[in-house]
């Protein structure tokens, strides 16, 4: 399909920090066909349909859900 969607992580620490993890997080696409994602958190759609964006650092992860139409 051609289409791209940049992702980003953020990280709210307990000493009131906030930093960009974009680079840092393990990004994954639970559906492959729909969506693939790099490791810097490009999607780039495949297909249409939903699936799960997720980023993991140190066991702490977040996710969302990207529609492609």
């Amino acid at each position: 399909m051609g289409s791209y969607q940049q992702f980003t992580a953020t990280g709210d620490f307990s000493d009131g920090t906030t930093q960009n993890l974009t680079a840092q997080v393990a990004w994954a696409s639970s559906n492959i066909n729909v969506a693939t994602i790099t490791g810097n958190g490009l999607a780039n759609a495949a297909s249409a349909g939903t699936t799960t964006i997720t980023a993991s650092i140190n066991g702490v992860s977040g996710s969302t859900v990207l529609a492609v139409y």
